[in-house]
């Protein structure tokens, strides 16, 4: 009984999951992530190369 209402809310989050995600990808707002997580990393990298 317990792994069987397990395993349907776990569907469920990933129902519910793909579908925020596809909400975001239409919106453009991955892309807005992606970018933002590029800008961080390459503040990163060049604040390393500056401590070195």
């Amino acid at each position: 009984m317990k792994s069987k209402a397990g395993m349907a809310l776990m569907g469920l989050g990933i129902g519910v999951g793909s579908a925020a995600l596809y909400q975001n990808i239409k919106n453009g707002n991955i892309r807005k992530m992606v970018r933002k997580m590029n800008s961080a990393k390459t503040k990163a990298v060049s604040d390393l190369e500056n401590m070195m």
